[in-house]
């Protein structure tokens, strides 16, 4: 959606009315998911009319759900069976100009079976992390491996950067789903030494590598920060 936007003292959203019944909403959120309910009978209810998310807001059902997803914008409100994305603002105070010019934003429907766990935080990074292609010069077969991978989809990689105080890189990696498991971290190289840290990039605790191969242990929404030494 393209918008050239000049109002004044109006806020736009995008509404979908989906066929699906449920009392509670999904949002994503970094890291995590918070649940807020789709109807207002409490007073403390009705104030949460509008939920600050990242990716993606789900609507579901037992066996069938619908995400709405995003690239740029942060605010939904699901009320009963609408879904509803806040798009752009134009308050007078304390910013008259805000939002006011040139918008460019995606947003889209992802039907699904079962609830968010199948395939809405995937569709949420795809839509805000597109894959970029190169051209590379090569003879015979070219070796196609990720930098690092794992082997659950509950399990996403992050970040990864160069640490602070050394020549380090930091692998950052969450929990999404709310489960706990054994994940297997494969790397496209041998690294030399692998530690566990804190989000300071401190107190390391040496991990135990096999090959390429890196095992963790993850509880529900946790977050590992892994100083990786090739």
């Amino acid at each position: 959606t393209h918008v050239d936007w000049h109002e004044k003292r109006v806020l736009m959203k995008v509404a979908f009315p989906v066929d699906v019944l449920s009392h509670r909403a999904t949002y994503d959120i970094q890291y995590g998911t918070i649940e807020r309910a789709t109807h207002g009978s409490r007073e403390h209810e009705k104030a949460r009319f509008e939920v600050t998310a990242h990716h993606w807001a789900d609507l579901s059902e037992g066996n069938y759900g619908v995400s709405l997803l995003n690239d740029c914008k942060y605010s939904y409100d699901i009320k009963d069976s609408t879904m509803r994305l806040s798009l752009l603002r134009a308050p007078v105070h304390p910013d008259e100009q805000a939002d006011q010019g040139e918008h460019e934003m995606v947003y889209a429907l992802y039907p699904h079976g079962g609830d968010w766990r199948n395939g809405t935080v995937q569709q949420g990074y795809e839509l805000n992390v597109p894959l970029i292609s190169m051209a590379l010069e090569g003879k015979g077969d070219a070796k196609v491996a990720s930098f690092a991978s794992v082997d659950v989809d509950h399990v996403i990689v992050d970040a990864v950067k160069k640490a602070e105080d050394s020549d380090a890189l930091i692998v950052r990696l969450y929990e999404a789903y709310g489960q706990r498991g054994d994940v297997a971290l494969t790397f496209a190289q041998t690294p030399k030494s692998v530690s566990v840290c804190d989000m300071m990039e401190e107190n390391d605790v040496t991990v135990k590598i096999k090959g390429n191969e890196v095992p963790l242990y993850f509880t529900p929404y946790e977050i590992k920060t892994l100083k990786v030494v090739f």
